[in-house]
């Protein structure tokens, strides 16, 4: 966190604070964890990195395999839209209860359950029924919304000094594993003869992997239990928070548009399952060059509405020809 942020009066209605992470109204603000040495922080650096790696295999490993899901389960297409959209409503669903959980177990050990709900979300899908994909999908999405609220706080806090570095990592592990899981689940699927019941819970190997690495840290780590020390007042009325709001939650929108419903899109187009997999795989990786470039480049602006209608722009053509083309 920065170290530079200002403590409030806990008392006090703060208006016009940005609020930077999970913990920022937090009191007494939570501190970075004391390393004693540069193994230790390279190990959690790491730990945060494989971990932000975890969070996003779910969203795409389904569609690649969905035609496939549908055909053995009997699962209708609203069945199927509703499989694929129930993670994403359990971001919205399970984020607010993040910083609570932060202020009163710890961040890293919040983190380290919700890695444990991951891993048996995830793990859940190899018996390949639908009440149990459904079952599986909740509490892997609510462990998802968890770590997306927590995990770029604890890489500002504890890595303020390389900020930029880590969160440039941090997103291109987000990247990677969308772009993994789409183009790796099908090989895996082959690997383990052809059940794509174990294909989709492989996914929880990687995590589990990062939840024993992550555990010593978590649970070695000063239990640093906070209470909520001021609110921002005033959001609910602001004119140009509903404006990001709704921009904000759009693009992301489009992003799991493009997790669950890309490759089964391409497939029905006469695509394989191979082809329609890495093409889903290389358009999620194209999103680390854009997160990387576009961001210095829309800050030398002093206008960034024309960029932005830009990027829309070329994200609603690109649509279009998938769909048209």
């Amino acid at each position: 966190m920065n170290q530079s942020f200002r403590q409030p009066d806990p008392k006090a209605e703060v208006e016009g604070l940005e609020l930077i992470d999970a913990e920022a109204d937090s009191l007494p603000m939570p501190q970075p964890p004391e390393l004693r040495s540069r193994a230790a922080r390279i190990v959690l650096g790491a730990s945060l990195v494989l971990i932000a790696f975890s969070l996003r295999p779910l969203f795409s490993s389904l569609s690649v395999l969905l035609p496939e899901v549908m055909q053995a389960t009997g699962l209708s297409t609203t069945g199927a839209s509703l499989l694929t959209t129930l993670p994403v409503l359990c971001l919205g669903l399970f984020a607010p209860f993040a910083p609570r959980l932060a202020q009163r177990y710890g961040a890293e050990r919040t983190l380290l359950g919700a890695l444990a709900l991951l891993v048996l979300g995830t793990g859940l899908r190899w018996f390949g029924t639908v009440p149990l994909l459904f079952v599986a999908t909740f509490l892997a999405g609510g462990a998802i919304a968890i770590g997306n609220v927590l995990l770029p706080g604890l890489v500002k806090r504890d890595f303020a000094d390389r900020a930029a570095v880590m969160t440039g990592l941090y997103t291109m592990a987000l990247c990677a594993g969308s772009a993994g899981a789409a183009g790796f689940t099908l090989p895996i699927e082959h690997l383990v003869t052809g059940s794509w019941s174990g294909a989709l819970a492989a996914w929880s190997v990687p995590t589990l992997i990062v939840l024993l690495i992550w555990i010593p840290q978590a649970l070695g780590s000063r239990r640093q239990v906070s209470h909520q020390g001021f609110r921002v007042v005033g959001l609910w009325r602001d004119r140009l928070a509903w404006q990001v709001t709704l921009f904000m939650g759009l693009q992301s929108a489009l992003a799991y548009c493009i997790f669950g419903w890309l490759a089964p899109i391409l497939r029905e187009r006469g695509f394989d399952a191979a082809t329609a997999g890495a093409m889903v795989s290389v358009s999620v990786m194209a999103q680390v060059i854009t997160c990387l470039a576009v961001p210095s480049f829309a800050m030398r602006l002093k206008d960034q509405r024309g960029i932005n209608v830009a990027l829309v722009a070329t994200a609603v053509i690109a649509l279009l020809g998938i769909l048209f083309a």
